[in-house]
């Protein structure tokens, strides 16, 4: 895997040993090519080898703040943002904890947040209400989840999310074989 676009495009992305899922080149591709992230702050939850954080980086994104759980995961992205950046840790910041409990506690504001847990996973809810009742995603920012195709329709269908989001976010769904990108954005009044 590799970083598509932008200054350090083909610079080669190193993934977890074990079962991740990386986001597909032609998901980071897609997503970017919808969202600009030049100067803006990315906040890359579940974040895996780092790559959605690297791509925007990569893009000229200001800053990026990585969350993942797991201990072989953060290791390989610190494998990724020495061999990527060469250490400049002024672009990037790493936070070993859960997305949920991050969402619960951080007061940092992003302009794009991606959401990409393990299909399937029972935090897409928590995370996403954490997210949108804390105002994590300032009034121009995006929020992308990253969904397996099998369990998206469901999600979207809940009155959880429906009531989540009634009135102050509209969402649009964009199909990528089996992974589905649900971006939503605050209503403008």
């Amino acid at each position: 895997m590799y970083i598509i676009s932008g200054n350090k495009k083909g610079r080669k992305i190193v993934t977890p040993k074990r079962d991740f899922r990386p986001t597909q080149s032609k998901v980071r591709e897609a997503f970017f090519n919808i969202v600009n992230a030049e100067g803006k702050t990315l906040l890359d939850l579940c974040s895996g080898s780092g790559a959605i954080a690297f791509e925007a980086l990569s893009r000229n994104a200001k800053h990026a703040t990585l969350v993942e759980i797991d201990r072989d995961a953060v290791k390989t992205i610190f494998i990724n943002a020495k061999a990527i950046f060469d250490n400049d840790n002024t672009l990037y910041k790493v936070k070993r904890i859960s997305a949920l409990d991050y969402v619960k506690r951080t007061n940092d504001k992003f302009d794009i947040i991606y959401f990409d847990p393990p299909y399937h996973s029972n935090i897409y809810f928590d995370c996403l209400n954490a997210i949108i009742e804390r105002k994590l995603l300032n009034d121009d920012g995006v929020l992308a989840a990253e969904f397996g195709a099998d369990y998206y329709k469901n999600f979207l269908e809940t009155e959880n999310f429906k009531s989540l989001i009634k009135d102050i976010m509209h969402y649009d769904v964009k199909s990528y074989g089996e992974s589905i990108l649900v971006i939503l954005k605050y209503i403008k009044n």
